[in-house]
């Protein structure tokens, strides 16, 4: 049976520029359930999942946790256009503990 991974997350708006700058800085964060541990731990850099805008979060989300493989050394990011604001969805995945 294949254990299901644990995922961090992380929103952020503007271009793909400004997420590469904020992951850098979610970086030196702790986790909030883990404050032995920094976020995106692991990762050394984010990628764009793809060009496409999903429209929704819970779209890009699913997406994501279908991309994201816990011996990946990047996170992915997902742009989101609900035609309100555009944003970004940052993941990684991890091991199950």
């Amino acid at each position: 049976m294949n254990a299901i991974p644990r995922y961090e997350v992380n929103v952020c708006g503007g271009d793909f520029q400004h997420v590469r700058e904020r992951f850098r800085e979610w970086k030196n964060e702790p986790l909030i359930y883990r404050k032995d541990q920094r976020m995106f731990e692991g990762r050394y850099e984010v990628r764009p999942l793809s060009a496409r805008r999903y429209g929704d979060t819970e779209e890009a989300r699913k997406a994501l946790q279908t991309a994201c493989d816990p011996q990946d050394d990047y996170a992915l990011a997902a742009e989101v256009d609900d035609g309100e604001r555009d944003i970004w969805i940052v993941m990684a995945a991890y091991p199950a503990d």
